[in-house]
């Protein structure tokens, strides 16, 4: 992957089965927004793992990532837990990375979800409810 691929933001629109994703490179900001249950998590997720690849590399001293997801699938918990264990990277490099993790006040699942994952990596993360 070059440099300049790395340097490009990937910005996808929020869709049915998809997440909204914005992950801006300069910003230090990645953010997945909405429902995750795409019929091959692995080939949607394949393309945003590579880019946090080579993003370890370049990224500025302080990154977030911030999820606000309505609904994952069992398959895409599997692609997002390996982008927090890739954003591990740059805690080792010395740089700040802190995940914001939203969900509505209501919904336990998502609120138990966040907090597994939180369990599992070792990342600063932020739990931030909010109501409908």
């Amino acid at each position: 992957m070059t440099a300049f691929t790395i340097a490009k933001n990937i910005e996808l629109e929020k869709k049915a089965d998809t997440p909204m994703v914005n992950f801006l490179a300069q910003e230090g900001l990645l953010e997945l927004r909405g429902r995750s249950l795409p019929e091959n998590a692995e080939s949607f997720y394949r393309p945003l793992l590579d880019w946090v690849s080579g993003y370890v590399s370049i990224a500025p001293g302080r990154t977030v990532f911030s999820l606000d997801l309505e609904y994952f699938n069992s398959s895409s918990v599997k692609q997002v837990l390996s982008l927090l264990i890739k954003l591990e990277e740059l805690t080792a490099a010395g740089k700040e990375v802190e995940i914001i993790w939203k969900y509505n006040e209501d919904d336990e699942l998502m609120e138990m979800k966040g907090r597994e994952l939180a369990s599992i990596v070792e990342l600063p993360f932020r739990m931030e409810s909010y109501s409908l």
